[in-house]
C-alpha cells in the first residue's frame, strides 16, 4: 500500500492561535511505514520540564524506541525539536535540534542548527516533529499550517541538496518554503551524513541524515504563517533590549569575522590540530584565516531567524580551475580547521571547495576532514589494502575525490563512509594509534591537549566528541567572560584557570555544562553572551511561569542525565568515557609541546565528575539525583 497522498489537517491550540503562547500545543508523529499521521497534545507541565530540543528529542527516545534498536533499522526515531524560545523574538533563538541514534556511534544522536527551518515549523502549528518507520518509496513531507501530507520523493532521490530544496520550491509554488534535507550522502547512509536545512545550514554530528536515508525521507519542507507568541511580552523585553544594546561590542569578532576569524588565533595558542595531531605549527596558515579570507573570498555575510549578528560567511570563487558557488555559504572555523591544517592543506580555494561538496553531498564536515586526515596517516604509512587508491597530505585535488567517494561510497569510500573508527577496525591493531575521536565520534578542532576540561567533556559526552555542549577552558579563563558571569551567578569566584583539571573546575564544568545543555534544549545560538538570569526571564515570558536561574540550570542537567541513562540503556559502560589514543600524543614542537592529559589523570577526574553529579562509581545516576530531576521513571525503566 502507498503511503503517497497520506494528509492530517489539525489546529493548534487556542492560546498559540491568540498570540499567547510559545508553543503550540502540538507535537507531530509520523509513521512512514504504514502512513499514519497523528498529533500528541502534552500539557504546560510537560513544556516548563522539558522546554523542547535536546530534553524532548532524547523524551522520545527513552519512551518510545526499543533499547538496541538497529540506528539505520525501522525501529529508530528520527526527530526535529525546535525549543520553546523557537521562533519568538529573542535574538538567537532562531535554531532547532535534531535527534535519533546514532549510527556513527550507537549513542545518542543530537544536534543543533541554524537558519529558518526551525521557527518557520512552530509557525506552520508543531512543536516537533517524531518520524518513525521506513518508507517502501522514497517521499518527503509537506507541513503548511497545521496540514501534512506525504508526497513522492522518487524525483529528487539522488540530486543535490542546492537543486532539490529549488525542485521542492517550484512543485509547492512558494520560494518561501524551508527545506531540511538529505544530499546523496544521507541516501547511501554514510555514517556521518548531515541533515541540511536552507541548503548551507548543517545538523552535521552524528550520522543523522544516513538515519533520514535509511527511512526513505529526503526532506521535510515547512512554510507557516501562525505567529509565535509570548504568555508574558513585557518579561522579554528587558533582555531584548540588553541585547541589542551590547552584542556589537559582547560579539564584535561574530559581526566583523564570524569563526573564520579565530582561526590563526586558535592555531597560534595551539587549539588547532595539524597533520592528524602530530604537528604543532602549521606554514601557511595565515592563508585560512578570517582577514585574508574576508580580503579575497567572503562577498558578504548571511544571517538566520531573527538574529542581527549575521556572522555566517559566504565565500566565493570563480576560477579557472576551480570554482566555489556562494549559494552554499562557507566554510566556518570546524570545517576550516578539518580540511586545512588536519589534512595539510593550505589553499583556501580548496578548502572552500570541500565545504561546498560536504553541503552539497550533505556530510558532516568535522568527521569527513578527521576521516579524511586518518585515511591520509594510513596510506602514508602502507594500511590501506592494495587495490585501493588513497589520498595524500597536503593534496588538495585528494582530498576533494574522497569527498565525492564517501558520498558515492565508491572505491575507498566504502571504508571511509564508516568513519574513522570502523575504519580503523577494518585496517588492523596499528591503525588504533592514529584515532582521533571519542565514543567513535571524531573530535573537533579544539585540542584536548590544550583544554584538559573539555577532554573530560568529550569523553562524557552521550553524544560522542562535541564542543559546543562543553566548557571550552580558554573562554573559561577570560575574567569578564560571559562563563565568568554565569559562574558567579551560580556562586563560584568567577574566571579559572586554563590549563589543567581541578575540583573547582569541575564545580565550573557543572555549571557550564548544564547552561550549554539547557541552550539546546531551548534552543539557543551558542555565540550569544546571555546569562542564566536572562533565560529565566526568557522561558518565563514564553510560557507564563515564575523562573529562577536555578531551574534553567536543572533543565540542562535533566539532558545530561537523560543523555547519561540513554547510554546506560543502549550498552555504554563507565569504560566508555575515554579519548582515542591520538588525544594523548604528546608535541615535540608547537605552544602545546609536551602538554597533554594521561588517560590515568582523565580517569581520575572522571571518577571525581561521576560524584558531583550524584552518579555511583561507574557513572551510574543514582536515584536520588533522578528524583529531584523528575526523571527516575526513565531509570526504573
Amino acid at each position: 500500500m502507498s503511503i503517497i497522498g497520506k494528509k492530517l489537517s489539525v489546529q493548534p491550540s487556542q492560546a498559540f492561535l491568540d498570540g499567547h503562547s510559545a508553543y503550540t500545543g502540538q507535537i507531530l508523529g509520523v509513521d512512514l511505514s504504514n502512513g499514519k499521521l497523528w498529533v500528541d497534545t502534552p500539557d504546560d507541565s510537560f513544556y516548563r520540564k522539558y522546554i523542547g530540543g535536546r530534553n524532548i528529542i532524547l523524551y522520545y527516545l527513552l519512551s518510545d524506541m526499543p533499547v538496541q534498536a538497529d540506528p539505520l533499522g525501522e525501529e529508530n526515531l528520527l526527530i526535529f525539536a525546535p525549543g520553546l524560545l523557537t521562533g519568538t523574538a529573542l535574538p538567537g533563538a532562531g535554531r532547532h535540534a535534531v535527534g535519533g541514534k546514532s549510527p556513527l556511534t550507537g549513542s545518542l544522536g543530537s544536534c543543533e542548527v541554524g537558519g529558518w527551518w526551525g521557527a518557520e515549523l512552530k509557525r506552520a502549528g508543531f512543536d516537533a516533529v517524531v518520524i518513525r518507520g521506513k518508507a517502501a518509496e522514497s517521499v518527503y513531507l509537506w507541513i503548511k499550517d497545521g496540514c501534512v501530507e506525504i508526497k513522492s520523493a522518487q524525483h529528487l532521490w539522488g540530486k543535490l541538496t542546492a537543486e532539490v530544496q529549488e525542485d521542492i520550491r517550484q512543485e509547492l509554488g512558494d520560494d518561501r518554503v524551508r527545506v531540511a534535507q538529505i544530499g546523496p550522502g544521507g541516501e547511501n547512509q554514510v555514517r556521518f551524513a548531515s541533515v541540511m536545512h536552507d541548503i548551507g545550514r548543517a545538523a552535521g554530528r552524528s550520522g543523522l541524515g544516513a538515519v533520514m536515508g535509511s527511512k526513505g525521507l529526503k526532506a521535510v519542507a515547512v512554510r507557516g504563517s501562525f505567529n509565535v507568541g509570548l504568555r508574558d511580552p513585557d518579561k522579554l523585553q528587558p533582555v531584548r533590549k540588553w541585547i541589542y544594546d551590547h552584542y556589537k561590542t559582547l560579539m564584535s569578532w561574530a559581526t566583523t569575522r564570524g569563526t573564520p576569524g579565530s582561526v590563526k588565533p586558535n592555531h597560534d595558542v595551539g587549539c588547532v590540530a595539524i597533520n592528524n595531531y602530530r604537528d604543532g605549527v602549521f606554514e601557511g596558515i595565515e592563508k585560512l584565516d578570517g582577514e585574508h579570507l574576508h580580503a579575497v573570498y567572503i562577498k558578504e555575510h548571511d544571517t538566520c531567524f531573527r538574529c542581527p549578528v549575521r556572522c555566517k560567511p559566504v565565500f566565493e570563487h570563480d576560477g579557472e580551475d576551480l570554482s566555489v558557488d556562494g549559494v552554499y555559504g562557507g566554510p566556518e572555523y570546524e570545517t576550516i580547521s578539518a580540511m586545512g591544517p588536519l589534512c595539510m592543506i593550505d589553499d583556501p580555494v580548496i578548502v572552500a571547495k570541500a565545504n561546498e561538496l560536504c553541503a552539497a553531498y550533505g556530510l558532516d564536515t568535522i568527521s569527513t576532514g578527521g576521516t579524511v586526515a586518518f585515511a591520509m596517516e594510513a596510506n602514508e604509512k602502507g594500511l590501506l589494502p592494495a587495490d585501493m587508491h588513497g589520498p595524500n597530505f597536503g593534496d588538495g585535488e585528494s582530498l576533494l575525490e574522497s569527498i565525492h567517494q564517501i558520498a558515492s561510497r565508491s572505491g575507498l569510500g566504502e571504508l571511509m563512509a564508516e568513519g574513522s573508527a570502523r575504519m580503523a577496525e577494518k585496517l588492523g591493531p596499528q591503525a588504533a594509534d592514529m584515532l582521533a575521536v571519542a565514543r567513535g565520534q571524531e573530535l573537533p578542532f579544539h585540542d584536548p591537549r590544550m583544554k584538559h576540561t573539555l577532554a573530560m567533556g568529550y569523553a562524557l559526552s552521550a553524544t560522542g566528541a562535541d564542543h559546543m555542549h562543553n566548557y571550552n577552558d580558554a573562554f573559561a579563563s577570560f575574567p569578564d567572560g560571559d562563563i565568568a558571569i554565569r559562574f558567579k551567578e551560580m556562586g563560584l569566584s568567577g574566571a579559572l584557570p586554563l590549563w589543567g583539571i581541578s575540583e573547582e573546575k569541575i564545580e565550573g564544568f557543572l555549571v557550564e555544562t548544564g547552561f550549554k545543555n539547557f541552550y539546546d534544549c531551548a534552543v539557543i545560538c551558542h555565540f550569544y553572551p546571555y546569562t542564566f538570569q536572562h533565560m529565566a526571564d526568557a522561558i518565563g515570558a514564553a510560557g507564563g511561569w515564575d523562573i529562577a536561574p536555578q531551574e534553567i540550570y536543572e533543565i540542562g542537567q535533566r539532558a545530561i542525565n537523560l543523555g547519561r541513562l540513554f547510554l546506560i540503556r543502549e550498552g555504554f559502560t563507565a569504560q566508555d568515557d575515554a579519548l582515542s589514543s591520538r588525544a594523548f600524543y604528546r608535541l615535540d614542537d608547537g605552544p602545546i609541546a609536551g602538554k597533554g592529559l594521561t588517560p590515568d589523570s582523565l580517569r581520575e577526574w572522571l571518577g571525581v565528575y561521576y560524584r558531583c553529579m550524584g552518579w555511583d562509581a561507574e557513572g551510574v545516576p543514582e536515584p536520588g539525583a533522578l528524583s529531584a530531576l523528575g526523571i527516575t521513571r526513565f531509570r526504573d525503566d
